[in-house]
């Protein structure tokens, strides 16, 4: 489940785990005959933790001998902090299960043997049993009422801990290959951009930028793809480069760079051994160095000691100073700004032999917190930005994308049309134009005879005549309309209705109403209200294509009102 090779911290942070979920299930084991609200929503808890438990065991003992940690069954780094987060939460849902109300403490002091014999005589002699007035009703519901507000949802502690067994999802990378005949309409739009990112000939300028900018499923993609193997681009770009960028978690400037590199024709392992020995990044090493020396010695002479139970040797001390130095260094930002900065030089020399297009896809991770975008900007900001005449290069992409004589060109595809603009600049920034009419019905086709096919070949059946194929057509144009033009609302659409079997044989006219009416169940609605009107219908199989269509649009509109609340 994770590298084989991991760095100390964290090994560090695996080891820190380890008792802590040891004593939380030793805690609930201990409280196995003790009374406990919500047993068995607890017990279904642990039951999972236990096997995360399993999950981060230490080596085993082999023979006398100490086995490694086998990477592949340790929880990755992104669950093992799932999984720290969670543990407090898990600790205060028992504590607070644990509590025995008041009468229960009472009677089982009664059952023990009735008042504690320390307490002072006076308490006996006046006939008077010492107590707190008695709250009101009023007063035991709100403290009751605040009491559940603190409360932590086992359902929800059940389910979050379930996911950090769960596989790690990962990113579906866009390519730039592209079926041309699997692309439907926008050929207008497609032309629109390439011409604006095509500077005409003796232009002064030869560098352009645009952007394509719509919700999640609008078709960016495509129309993205669509501009880059676009007749106009093959004949003015002599290298065409496609960068998937994806999402904030997986955005990762060198993993970008080296990417590009890489797909440019460049030895990486020989271009990591140039960024190491540049003089930028030797002079950032010393100076880092430098500041953290004797912090990190007198870090390493601690550590040595506490794991020894003695007198340290300079051999180990050196070695454990050594180990805290790299992985200082690695986490250095400005070892890390130099490094970048000469990959940028490096792709700028690249790039700058010849003409060039680049297409950078789903740019989500637009600003970091440690980016000073007062004074810097940000990594994607300004693209059109050319490279400073001194100082580093490692604070903007626009620095690794030349500006001189030959022409070049970005094209970047995200999720909102402000950011497009900023990286763009003046350059021409579009939306996606609802797939509509007869392109619209080609999609669904499309993935409505792949998912058929697909069912067909899984149960083994026959190619027969497709009635509720029929059926269909008599509906398209409800179908169409109730998916916004939305792509991916298309998508679903078609493989929803795939499953589904024809309507039994009517007459004509009952047939067609009901088909009619179960593509109108529901009424159009815009994408970011769509969630309310798909809730408030039942469903039924006639309708489940729609149904499936309109949750793929309530949750772009969602998404759309989420990136605008940012």
């Amino acid at each position: 489940m994770a590298n084989q090779s991991e760095s100390g911290e964290e090994r560090y942070k695996l080891q820190k785990l380890r008792p802590e979920v040891d004593g939380l299930c030793n805690d609930y084991d201990a409280l196995v005959d003790s009374p406990l609200d919500e047993r068995k929503d607890l017990d279904n808890i642990f039951e999972v933790l236990k096997e995360i438990r399993i999950n981060i065991s230490p080596p085993q003992q082999v023979d006398g001998k100490k086995v490694d940690d086998d990477g592949d069954k340790l929880l990755p780094p992104s669950k093992r902090e799932e999984l720290g987060n969670l543990l407090p939460l898990i600790r205060a849902a028992l504590e607070q299960r644990s509590k025995r109300p008041r009468g229960q403490q009472d009677a089982a002091e009664s059952s023990a043997g009735g008042a504690d014999d320390s307490k002072p005589a006076s308490s006996a002699t006046t006939g008077c049993i010492p107590c707190k007035p008695r709250a009101s009703k009023q007063q035991q519901q709100s403290k009751q009422e605040q009491e559940e507000k603190e409360g932590v949802s086992l359902t929800l502690l059940l389910r979050l801990t379930k996911n950090v067994l769960e596989p790690e999802q990962y990113y579906e990378w866009t390519t730039s290959y592209v079926d041309e005949e699997r692309i439907y309409g926008w050929n207008k739009e497609a032309g629109e951009v390439i011409d604006a990112l095509v500077a005409p000939d003796g232009s002064e300028r030869m560098f352009r930028a645009a952007g394509i900018a719509g919700i999640h499923g609008s078709g960016k993609t495509a129309l993205a793809q669509k501009v880059f193997v676009h007749d106009k681009a093959k004949d003015n770009f002599a290298l065409r480069l496609w960068v998937c960028v994806g999402p904030p978690d997986s955005e990762d400037r060198f993993n970008l760079l080296y990417r590009m590199l890489d797909n440019l024709g460049l030895d990486t392992a020989k271009v990591e051994g140039i960024v190491d020995k540049s003089n930028v990044v030797t002079k950032a090493i010393e100076k880092e160095t430098a500041a953290v020396d004797k912090e990190l010695r007198e870090k390493a002479a601690k550590m040595v000691a506490a794991a020894t139970a003695k007198k340290e040797t300079p051999k180990e001390e050196e070695d454990r100073f050594l180990e805290l130095l790299k992985e200082k260094i690695d986490n250095s930002r400005a070892v890390e700004t130099s490094k970048i900065g000469v990959l940028l030089y490096i792709l700028n020399m690249t790039l700058s032999k010849t003409s060039y297009m680049i297409v950078f896809d789903d740019i989500r991770a637009y600003r970091h917190d440690d980016d000073d975008v007062h004074t810097h900007g940000c990594w994607y900001s300004n693209l059109t930005l050319p490279p400073p005449a001194e100082g580093e290069w490692g604070d903007r992409l626009a620095y690794g994308l030349p500006k001189g004589e030959h022409r070049g060109a970005v094209l970047v595809t995200c999720r909102k049309e402000d950011d497009a603009k900023i990286m763009a600049r003046t350059g021409l920034v579009v939306r996606p134009p609802k797939l509509e009419g007869d392109d619209a019905w080609k999609l669904f086709r499309r993935e409505y005879d792949q998912a058929k096919d697909d069912n067909r070949k899984e149960k083994g059946g026959k190619v027969e005549e497709d009635l509720l194929l029929k059926q269909l057509e008599e509906m398209k144009v409800e179908i169409v309309n109730k998916c916004l033009g939305l792509p991916v609302a298309i998508i679903e659409a078609a493989r929803g209705f795939a499953g589904l079997d024809p309507l039994p044989d009517l007459p004509d006219d009952t047939s067609q109403r009901k088909l009619k009416e179960a593509a109108a169940e529901v009424k159009p609605a815009p994408a970011a209200a769509a969630a309310a009107a798909a809730g408030g219908h039942t469903r039924t199989q006639s309708s489940e294509g729609i149904h499936q269509a309109e949750e793929q649009v309530a949750a772009a509109g969602a998404e759309e009102a989420a990136d605008e609340s940012e």
